[in-house]
């Protein structure tokens, strides 16, 4: 797993997976205070809850970390990210900006997230790949 093709692959899927989460977090931000600034510091600041993650599971497993266990991380971060999203946000943006607005932006984040898993699929090593 060395190379610039995969350093680049990477490194798009995990931009194209970042943009909506900043795009989520800044916008309610922006139009509640119509501050621009206040939007992007707060987005740049939730942006830190991933590597403050690694840092914290480095520190709690520092030899390895059983795969079993990462599974059952990613699958509770998954679990409660698809939650807010049904139960929280969706309903929200029903709100205010109209069940067809809403709809199509589910479906355009959808389609970055899919962008973001074929870039980490293409990067992978075959006996590596998803």
């Amino acid at each position: 797993m060395q190379g610039l093709h995969v350093g680049l692959n990477l490194a798009v899927a995990i931009a194209l997976h970042n943009i909506p989460e900043g795009v989520a977090v800044a916008l309610p931000i922006y139009f509640a205070t119509k501050s621009k600034k206040k939007a992007f510091y707060t987005a740049a600041f939730s942006g830190l809850a991933e590597p403050l993650g690694v840092v914290a599971v480095a520190l709690l497993f520092p030899s390895s970390l059983n795969p079993d266990i990462l599974e059952g991380l990613l699958g509770s971060v998954g679990g409660v990210m698809a939650f807010l999203t049904l139960h929280e946000m969706l309903p929200l943006a029903f709100d205010y900006c109209g069940q067809k607005q809403a709809v199509k932006a589910v479906f355009v984040g959808m389609a970055c997230m899919s962008a973001s898993l074929y870039f980490l699929e293409v990067s992978l090593p075959k006996e590596i790949s998803l």
